[in-house]
């Protein structure tokens, strides 16, 4: 396959929209650039969803983060280790000062800020849908 650009996004389809909008914009900071209503018509022509709905687009670096919001949702996901997209990973200068200023927001980790294998350190939160939300400082951004 060849890319038109290297940027992928991501879409999440949401349990409780507001809830997911509010950790994505609020929490985690990232902007939102577009909110636009998906026809019915064109969500079913190309198999994106089997109705209507709104979609909230926030920018994340290059990345977009598609938060959709459909009539009857569907649950939240468990707590078990299944298939599909498990996680987001996202890179930053200071992992300790991102994890101090977000659970300054209210959002809980599942962890304190740990070294790991080419990281000086990450640490992991879930959205409201439970998507693991991992952010990682790459080591050669680690603070002297």
């Amino acid at each position: 396959m060849e890319l038109s650009h290297s940027v992928v996004d991501v879409c999440v389809v949401c349990s409780n929209f507001e809830e997911s909008l509010s950790f994505y914009r609020d929490d985690l900071g990232f902007e939102v650039v577009l909110d636009i209503d998906i026809p019915a018509d064109r969500a079913q022509a190309v198999g994106l969803a089997p109705r209507g709905f709104r979609q909230v687009r926030l920018q994340a670096g290059q990345t977009l983060i598609k938060l959709v919001e459909i009539e009857s949702p569907p649950a939240r996901r468990t707590a078990d280790f299944a298939a599909g997209v498990r996680w987001l990973t996202f890179f930053v200068e200071d992992v300790k000062a991102e994890h101090a200023a977000l659970k300054a927001k209210g959002v809980s980790f599942l962890s304190e800020p740990a070294p790991a294998p080419g990281a000086a350190g990450v640490v992991c939160a879930l959205d409201p849908d439970g998507i693991l939300i991992e952010l990682v400082e790459p080591q050669q951004a680690a603070k002297e």
